[in-house]
């Protein structure tokens, strides 16, 4: 029976799978290193049903890797360990969340604030990383995407006590790299935020189910200019939030790599876009790496 069982849900996988709308097409690049094939997939942090089953060359790539590589392996988070975490680095003594960003920059955060059903007071005493951080998240909940369903959890919940996972981050390392960001830079994250026009969240999933990549940084970067934010801040926020993280992201896929692992990768999509991507860093290091 179970036999019988199983081969009936492996059809109905495969004829959902060929339902898929081919416009469908989320960026994956496979890595090729004496004679091993490992993948990179780009991620979307929060998703909807709407995202599975995934296509059918993501889930073959997942199902031939023997260790799944993650920013972070978000099952294994205590969150009786989160709550001191954030009071130490998400709250600066003595000092509110306008305490730490320009007038202009609390006109829009207020701006925002006065859409109804938008909960604000809650963060008027956090640093500003943490509340662009909050309201991003708030804000894709709203459009109805949930963590549950971010790329990451299914591909942790797909590996369990099957493949064996590695974090290239971790909790603490991520909020330490914004916690030290420089105040101003910290703002820009806020700006972006708060200045977000309506329906930006279906257009970051659209462009994320379409691989587009490289189109969405570009439009964040235009965003950043209509918004009056100079080049070399821009470029110092790029280069802290993603850039620095990718060039160790790529050498920690490639410590894998040497081992003779077959890796699939899994980290936000926007860690594979650009000129200082992930893949970038790896070819740098010989690697072939190619999109499929």
């Amino acid at each position: 029976e179970n036999v019988i069982e199983n081969d009936s849900q492996a059809e109905n996988a495969t004829a959902a799978q060929e339902d898929i709308d081919p416009s469908y097409n989320p960026a994956i690049w496979k890595v090729e290193h004496n004679g091993v094939t490992s993948y990179l997939f780009g991620s979307i942090h929060m998703g909807d049903q709407s995202m599975y089953p995934m296509p059918r060359k993501v889930t073959e790539a997942f199902s031939k890797a023997d260790t799944l590589v993650v920013e972070i392996d978000i099952t294994k988070i205590n969150p009786m360990e989160i709550g001191p975490m954030i009071k130490k680095m998400a709250m600066t003594p003595g000092k509110s969340l306008k305490d730490q960003i320009s007038d202009e920059t609390a006109a829009k955060f207020d701006e925002y604030c006065s859409a109804p059903g938008r909960m604000c007071d809650m963060f008027a005493n956090f640093e500003p990383w943490f509340v662009a951080m909050n309201l991003e998240a708030i804000e894709m909940a709203n459009s109805g995407y949930l963590d549950t369903l971010g790329i990451d959890m299914h591909f942790l919940n797909e590996a369990k006590d099957k493949k064996e996972i590695v974090e290239l981050e971790s909790l603490e390392s991520q909020l330490k790299m914004m916690d030290q960001m420089a105040l101003h830079l910290q703002e820009l994250m806020l700006i972006g935020t708060v200045t977000r026009e309506d329906g930006g969240t279906e257009r970051l999933v659209e462009a994320w189910k379409k691989g587009d990549v490289e189109t969405f940084l570009a439009e964040e970067q235009l965003s950043a200019k209509e918004e009056g934010i100079n080049e070399e801040d821009y470029a110092a926020f790029m280069n802290t939030f993603l850039y620095k993280r990718n060039e160790h992201m790529a050498d920690g896929i490639a410590e894998l790599l040497e081992q003779g692992k077959s890796v699939f990768a899994v980290v936000g999509a926007a860690h594979y876009g650009g000129d200082k991507s992930v893949n970038h860093y790896l070819e740098q290091q010989g690697y072939k790496v190619t999109r499929l």
